[in-house]
């Protein structure tokens, strides 16, 4: 579905219930307190000044800043498939990352993560190469279906 990459966390396969509104509360006020964490641990310590750490395998890396974080990217439906269908690149490493204990995997990251590693993989001599291949199999008919 277009723009289906403009829903909101809760549509992103994030945990249900108590745990994801607990996050986006902590969202819109500005708090980066760990979901499930409470007062209690940070007395416990000792140190009410201290911030809250971060925990890489229950959290976020960022928020959903649309402002600065959110870019159109527009591909071939196929391509699109390919990267984020049901049974796609993103869907393997999602997978992957939960068997690893990763909690809360949230879209906006794994396509971070892709962007990233192409960024860091590829040469602009790949992506030419790509484009012009793409180029070449347009020459073989239309890609998309304009009745759409």
């Amino acid at each position: 579905m277009p723009f289906e990459d403009l829903t909101d966390d809760e549509g992103e396969r994030a945990d249900p219930g108590d745990e994801a509104l607990e996050e986006l509360a902590g969202t819109l006020s500005g708090e980066s307190e760990p979901v499930g964490a409470d007062s209690s641990t940070a007395d416990a310590a000792g140190t009410d000044d201290e911030a809250p750490r971060y925990d890489p395998e229950r959290e976020p890396a960022f928020p959903t800043a649309k402002a600065q974080t959110q870019h159109s990217v527009y591909c071939l439906p196929e391509t699109w498939a390919a990267v984020d269908g049901a049974s796609g690149l993103l869907f393997e490493a999602e997978v992957s990352l939960r068997r690893d204990g990763y909690e809360a995997v949230q879209k906006r990251e794994l396509h971070n993560a892709l962007l990233r590693a192409a960024a860091e993989t590829l040469t602009a001599e790949d992506v030419a190469e790509a484009f012009v291949a793409t180029r070449t199999d347009r020459a073989d008919g239309p890609l998309l279906d304009e009745e759409s």
